[in-house]
C-alpha cells in the first residue's frame, strides 16, 4: 500500500462558456483556492516559447524577465492550485487566469481575507461583460 501517492492535478481549459478537464466539462466550478502565482507565457506562432513560474526568472534560459526585450509581448497570468470541493476526495485542479478575471479574483481575496482562502469555497463561473469579453466570476 502506497501510503504517500499523490494525486496527479487536472489542468483547466476554457472552452466557450465552461469549464473543461479529464473529459468533463462544467459550466461552474465548487473549489477551495490553495496557492495564487503569477505567471508569464510567451506565445509565437500559437507555440509556447518561453514561460516563467515566478514572473521573475525564464524557466528555459534563466533571464531576468524584467531585462528581456520581449516582456512586452508576454501574457500574465495568475496560476490557481485548487482543490476539487465536489469530489468526494479533492481532486486538485490547476487554472491559469487571464488579466480579465485579476480583479475578481482580488475582490474575493480581500472579501475573504488571506489567511483564510485556503480554507474557504469559492464557486467559479465565466461572464461576459457588456463588451463580450469574457472573465471568470468568483463568488463564496
Amino acid at each position: 500500500m502506497n501510503y504517500f501517492a499523490n494525486a496527479v492535478p487536472s489542468f483547466i481549459s476554457v472552452r466557450g462558456d465552461q469549464f473543461a478537464y479529464d473529459h468533463t466539462h462544467t459550466v461552474t466550478l465548487r473549489v477551495m483556492i490553495q496557492k495564487v502565482q503569477p505567471v508569464r507565457k510567451h506565445f509565437k506562432d500559437g507555440k509556447l516559447t518561453c514561460y516563467s513560474m515566478d514572473a521573475l526568472i525564464a524557466m528555459q534560459s534563466g533571464k531576468y524577465c524584467v531585462f528581456c526585450d520581449d516582456k512586452f509581448r508576454c501574457q500574465k497570468k495568475l496560476r490557481l492550485s485548487m482543490l476539487d470541493i465536489t469530489q468526494s476526495q479533492f481532486q486538485p485542479l490547476i487554472l491559469d487566469i487571464n488579466q480579465a478575471s485579476f480583479e475578481s479574483l482580488e475582490n474575493f481575496i480581500q472579501n475573504v481575507g488571506d489567511d483564510r482562502l485556503h480554507a474557504t469555497p469559492v464557486g467559479l463561473k465565466i461572464v461576459y461583460d457588456e463588451h463580450d469579453r469574457r472573465s471568470i466570476d468568483f463568488t463564496e
